[in-house]
C-alpha cells in the first residue's frame, strides 16, 4: 500500500467516524487552546506542562487502540493505566534515541567556540557544524522510522522487542518517514499564509484553526501509523505461514 494511499484512506477513516476522535481528542485540544493564556516559566504552567503530557499520551494511546484493537473504553483509567505508562515510556525512549544526535551537534557548537579562542574562526569552524548538523538530521530521520512501530505496540499491550525493531521495520520505514514529512509539510504550507493573512491582531482566531489544523496534522499521523502496523502485522503473519 503507497503512502498516499495510506494518508488518504486514514484521512477519510477520520472523516468518517470524527465523532469517535472528538470524544478521543476534544480534551487535549482544549488544553492546547489554553497554553496561550498561562505565564510561562510560572508553577501553574509546569503543572500544565505535565498535565498536557499525560493527557496526550492518552489520546495517542487511544487512537492506537481504537484503530486497531476498537477499543472504545477511552477513559477508563483502570484499563488505561497501564497501557498509557508503557507507551510514555517507550515513547520518551525513543524521543531520547531519536534526539541523542541533537548533542553532536550542540558538541560541534561548544567545541567550535572553545577553538575560537585559540584560533581564528574561519571555514573549518563551519565545516565541523555543518557536518554535525548533516549527521544529526540524517540519524533522526532514520531512527524514527525504524523504531516508531514500537509505538502502536506498545499501546495495545503486546510484547515489545526494541532490539529487533530495526530488521523488523525493513520495507515500511520509508512510508513511515514519508507519513511524518508530508503531513507536516502541507501543515506549514496551509500554517505560513494562515498566519499572515489572519496576523497577530486575531490570535485567537489563528489559535482555534491553528492547533485544530495541527491538531488533525497529529491525529492523521498517529493513525497512519496504526494502519502501517496492521499492514506489518499482516505481512509478518504471511512471512511466518510461508515457512
Amino acid at each position: 500500500m503507497k503512502t498516499t494511499e495510506i494518508l488518504s484512506t486514514q484521512f477519510e477513516y477520520i472523516n468518517n467516524n470524527s465523532q469517535e476522535f472528538l470524544k478521543i481528542c476534544l480534551p487535549y485540544f482544549l488544553l492546547l487552546i489554553l497554553d496561550s493564556y498561562i505565564l510561562e516559566n510560572s508553577l501553574l504552567y509546569y503543572l500544565y506542562t505535565v498535565v498536557i503530557y499525560v493527557v496526550a499520551t492518552l489520546m495517542i494511546v487511544n487512537i492506537h487502540r481504537y484503530m486497531i484493537i476498537e477499543d472504545k473504553n477511552y477513559y477508563s483509567f483502570k484499563e488505561r493505566l497501564k497501557p498509557t505508562f508503557r507507551y510514555a515510556c517507550y515513547g520518551i525512549l525513543l524521543l531520547v534515541i531519536s534526539f541523542a544526535p541533537i548533542g553532536l551537534f550542540f558538541a560541534s557548537l561548544l567545541l567550535t567556540s572553545a577553538a575560537s579562542n585559540i584560533l581564528p574562526p574561519g571555514p573549518i569552524s563551519l565545516i565541523i557544524i555543518g557536518v554535525s548538523f548533516l549527521i544529526m538530521i540524517f540519524c533522526m530521520l532514520l531512527v524514527y522510522p525504524s523504531f516508531a512501530l514500537i509505538l502502536p505496540v506498545a499501546a495495545i499491550g503486546e510484547k515489545v522487542e526494541v532490539s529487533k525493531m530495526w530488521k523488523l521495520s525493513k520495507g515500511f520505514k520509508l512510508t513511515i518517514f514519508l507519513q511524518f514529512f508530508i503531513v507536516w509539510v502541507v501543515l506549514l504550507l496551509i500554517l505560513t499564509p494562515l498566519y499572515m493573512w489572519i496576523g497577530e491582531g486575531e490570535s485567537l482566531l489563528y489559535n482555534l484553526f491553528g492547533n485544530f489544523l495541527a491538531l488533525l496534522a497529529y491525529i492523521l499521523i498517529i493513525s497512519s501509523l496504526s494502519k502501517t502496523y496492521l499492514l506489518w502485522k499482516d505481512e509478518r503473519v504471511s512471512q511466518l505461514k510461508s515457512v
